[in-house]
């Protein structure tokens, strides 16, 4: 039954009664980092920029567009993110860092507005 539910579950399970106090259940579900939505001063979706983002201060990588405006942008990579939406010719950044507990990524959500 524990195994069941473990593949069931995006998410660390505390110990059951038969575990031993310290042992931790993981899922084999990878986390996503950043899912970032895409908006315009509107808040009406833009579905046509292009977002990249690097995790402390490495190399630039390209979020992968999931649906309409949502961006995934790594996976299970903790760190300090910079998240670049281009459109046009505008670009806006937004910062955010991720942080990781015994088995996965804590992902963050965040909204960009770009026109």
């Amino acid at each position: 039954m524990r195994l069941l539910l473990a593949s069931l579950l995006p998410f660390c399970l505390l110990p059951l009664a038969a575990c031993s106090s310290d042992e931790v259940q993981c899922t084999t579900i990878a986390a996503v980092s950043v899912t970032v939505t895409v908006v315009d001063s509107t808040e009406t979706a833009v579905t046509d920029a292009e977002l990249t983002y690097t995790v402390n201060g490495g190399a630039a990588k390209p979020c992968e567009q999931v649906i309409e405006n949502t961006y995934d942008c790594g996976v299970e990579e903790a760190g300090d993110f910079v998240i670049t939406a281009t459109r046009d010719m505008a670009t806006k950044t937004a910062n955010v860092t991720v942080t990781s507990d015994e088995c996965h990524v804590i992902g963050q959500a965040l909204t960009i507005t770009i026109d």
